[in-house]
């Protein structure tokens, strides 16, 4: 007992402190067609693998060499979710002169969530990011594997 006792003034010293995390999302494999017609709106495809449900999804048509925190307002795209975890896939339709008109994404439950935005870029050569939320925490911004160039020839059939 006497042992306990010069123990105990030790023991009060040390502390356990437990943090809860979310065990949150990652997105990966990011990846879009090589490139959109110059002469009309092109319905840019995209596809990327979804590990866990995230609650929002954040687009982003980012002139190539900038980053996505660097984006005007406009070029920013919010979908709510849910959105859960396998191969996603969806488009962003967008014009020649690099405006989104909409974004459309199908997850493996077959949920569908369509929305419209305008924005107003200037620059020809772009690439797709993303972001996840789960639980109001935000994940890493991810780049598709690839930019999307403008194809001004007769010829441009952007399908993938």
């Amino acid at each position: 007992m006497r042992g306990l006792a010069l123990l105990l003034p030790l023991l009060a010293a040390c502390s356990l402190t437990l943090e809860v995390v979310y065990p949150g999302h990652r997105i990966a494999r990011l990846e879009t067609q090589p490139t959109y017609c110059a002469y009309g709106n092109t319905r840019v495809d995209y596809r990327f693998y979804l590990e866990g449900r995230v609650d929002r999804l954040e687009f982003y048509w980012v002139p190539e060499g900038k980053a996505p925190w660097e984006t005007a307002p406009q070029e920013r795209l919010a979908l709510g979710g849910p959105i859960y975890g396998g191969y996603v896939r969806g488009f962003v339709e967008v014009t020649p002169d690099g405006s989104i008109q909409a974004v459309s994404l199908v997850s493996p439950q077959g949920a569908s969530l369509p929305q419209g935005i305008g924005v107003e870029p200037a620059l020809p050569d772009r690439r797709l990011w993303l972001r996840g939320f789960t639980g109001g925490v935000a994940g890493p911004y991810v780049a598709a594997a690839n930019p999307v160039r403008g194809d001004a020839s007769s010829f441009c059939d952007p399908s993938w």
